[in-house]
């Protein structure tokens, strides 16, 4: 049985929305240290990160190769809008937008 990209993005999603909502309900009143915090925080985005790049280089169980190129540069423009900027909607929209500039001149 093969799973489908929107099964993935739903699992993936669920553990990063689970890994930050659990600890939150079964802690209610107590303060988590800054580390912790911060722990959680990044494995949300880690998560988040391995959704966007499953969207972006596969599609079903297939790996697409011939336009991996241009997604690649895509997403790192993301990274660098998006941390330039202190803003992930920015730099989304900006990495989207050139994704799909370098697509239409394929």
């Amino acid at each position: 049985m093969e799973i489908t990209r929107i099964e993935i993005i739903l699992i993936l999603g669920l553990s990063a929305y689970a890994l930050r909502a659990l600890p939150q309900l079964f802690l209610v009143g107590r303060n988590f240290p800054e580390r912790w915090d911060r722990l959680l925080r990044y494995l949300s985005y880690a998560f988040l990160c391995s959704i966007i790049s499953t969207t972006l280089f596969m599609t079903g169980a297939r790996f697409h190769s011939d336009a991996a190129l241009c997604r690649a540069v895509a997403l790192v423009l993301t990274m660098v809008i998006a941390r330039r900027t202190q803003s992930a909607v920015t730099g989304m929209l900006a990495g989207m937008s050139l994704l799909l500039i370098l697509s239409w001149l394929r």
